[in-house]
């Protein structure tokens, strides 16, 4: 699909050096690729997370079990 936009061309230019890009275009296509890959990333560790909170250790829903893990440090 060809668009066209304004875009910051010290912008670019940082971008190009950061992800190693040829072409304005590969510049373009790797910072979108890294935004949707960082998503997936962050998703993904919540999604772990979550797992290992409710199903992977059910004590850490436990009240009684966690009680001791809150008390103040002396």
């Amino acid at each position: 699909m060809r668009t066209v936009i304004d875009v910051d061309k010290e912008l670019i230019e940082a971008a190009q050096l950061k992800l190693g890009a040829a072409t304005l275009t590969e510049t373009v296509h790797a910072a979108l690729q890294a935004v949707v890959d960082r998503d997936a990333e962050r998703l993904s560790a919540i999604g772990a997370f979550e797992f290992w909170r409710t199903e992977g250790s059910p004590d850490l829903l436990d009240p009684e079990t966690m009680k001791p893990a809150w008390r103040p440090q002396d």
